[in-house]
């Protein structure tokens, strides 16, 4: 009777080294609070923590499934998933600027992290990263409207009811210096980051160009052309046809609502300039 009780205990202990060889998450020494786990940092470009920002993680093919988190104040958040596949992971931060409220859709380490992935037990890591300009690969891109990239976008039209319009072939050059002061949306100074973008006039009147992905801060806008080897000066109409100037000022004014998957900034049709000779 001894002998089979020895003989009955070891079976029991081989059988439970054989589940813990097995992978049992919290025998094999996986915490079960990390089971299925979904968790990361928030930074902005300088690798400084945000703390306060909004995370959503959904299945769109898992009947609306969907969790929310935020981060604390280093910048982590995890959240406890189940172990259906397919997610996909957003993150957004509140701010004001100009005082106007903002919701930036925060941008990930890499474009793969965009794609949807599977969660195992051990857990998955996705970390998000405030990005003031760049494609946003999970977006498709519209230059007329904006949309596709982290930065803002601002739209001229060959129009004056003055004057001829600037004629087809006239290389344009906008040039956007932070005004003095300027901070970039993320709070990050703005001084000296001047950015330049060009377009070439088409045949056609009234036509509208758009000039894409420009860090968001408050800019004092120039523009200069030139046709047939002549530099030209251009004055710009401030959202109004009628009256030109030499420059004029913009920020990029806030989308609005809860947050969206696209950059938080505003529609370049809700204001244009407008270019004259």
């Amino acid at each position: 009777m001894k002998q089979f009780s020895i003989c009955i205990s070891l079976l029991w202990s081989t059988l439970m080294m054989a589940c813990t060889k097995e992978g049992n998450p919290t025998d094999a020494g996986q915490p079960a609070s990390k089971a299925y786990t979904i968790s990361g940092s928030v930074k902005d470009a300088a690798g400084n923590p945000i703390k306060n920002a909004g995370i959503r993680i959904e299945n769109p093919n898992g009947n609306n499934i969907h969790y929310t988190a935020s981060s604390d104040e280093a910048g982590k958040y995890s959240a406890v998933v189940s172990a259906i596949g397919g997610y996909k992971i957003y993150a957004w931060k509140e701010t004001e600027f100009e005082n106007e409220t903002y919701q930036i859709r925060l941008g990930m380490e890499k474009d793969s992290d965009y794609d949807a992935f599977s969660v195992p037990p051990s857990g998955v890591t996705r970390n998000f990263v405030w990005k003031l300009s760049s494609r946003i690969p999970d977006r498709a891109v519209s230059k007329e409207n904006g949309t596709g990239y982290f930065g803002g976008t601002i739209k001229f039209i060959n129009y004056s009811s003055l004057t001829d319009q600037v004629p087809a072939g006239t290389a344009i050059t906008i040039k956007l210096a932070p005004v003095a002061n300027a901070k970039f949306i993320d709070g990050t100074p703005a001084a000296g980051k001047v950015v330049e973008k060009s377009f070439t006039i088409r045949d056609g009147v009234g036509q509208a160009y758009y000039i894409n992905d420009i860090p968001a801060t408050k800019y004092k806008i120039t523009a200069s052309a030139v046709l047939n080897g002549t530099n030209k000066v251009i004055k710009i109409g401030r959202g109004n046809p009628d009256v030109f100037f030499a420059d004029a000022e913009y920020y990029f004014k806030s989308e609005g609502g809860s947050g969206s998957f696209e950059s938080g900034l505003g529609s370049p049709n809700e204001y244009a300039f407008y270019i004259s000779f």
